[in-house]
């Protein structure tokens, strides 16, 4: 899937923003552990992540508007003093750039599909919601600008 042409990155970055409102809600789950079904006798099987509706759809809404990155080195990149700062410093987030969030949602949701709820965790641990305010607060400000 790739971003149609004629988006603005304030298109794009409202693609983000609007599913603030559905993660911030006091009641909302992004995913929940599946206890697998019993299958033979003596065979282990792991619980699954379970992703809502909303969590699925802000993963195809991320690839649709090309916030997942192709051709990045997203595993190397995760381990740079700037992917650390911006996962793990509040104050770095808050200044990102829209490359750095794509870089940033690049790592989460590519990573979910080597660890299995790691995307879950990066929701519960409060980062995708900031990232998500990041691109709210970033469209926000070019708004302002195109009225100026």
């Amino acid at each position: 899937m790739t971003c149609p042409a004629d988006s603005s990155l304030r298109e794009r970055l409202d693609s983000l923003a609007s599913f603030l409102p559905a993660f911030e809600a006091p009641d909302f789950k992004f995913a929940h552990w599946a206890e697998p079904e019993e299958a033979e006798p003596g065979v282990v099987a792991l619980p699954e992540s379970v992703l809502s509706m909303a969590a699925m759809e802000f993963i195809d809404a991320a690839y649709a508007m090309d916030w997942v990155l192709r051709n990045f080195d997203w595993s190397e990149w995760m381990q740079t003093p700037e992917a650390i700062a911006l996962r793990d410093d509040p104050g770095a987030l808050k200044r990102a750039t829209p490359d750095q969030l794509a870089k940033l949602l690049t790592v989460l949701i590519r990573q979910d599909r080597f660890v299995e709820g790691a995307l879950a965790g990066a929701y519960d641990s409060g980062l995708v919601t900031a990232i998500l305010r990041r691109a709210a607060s970033l469209r926000d400000e070019i708004a302002k600008g195109d009225k100026a």
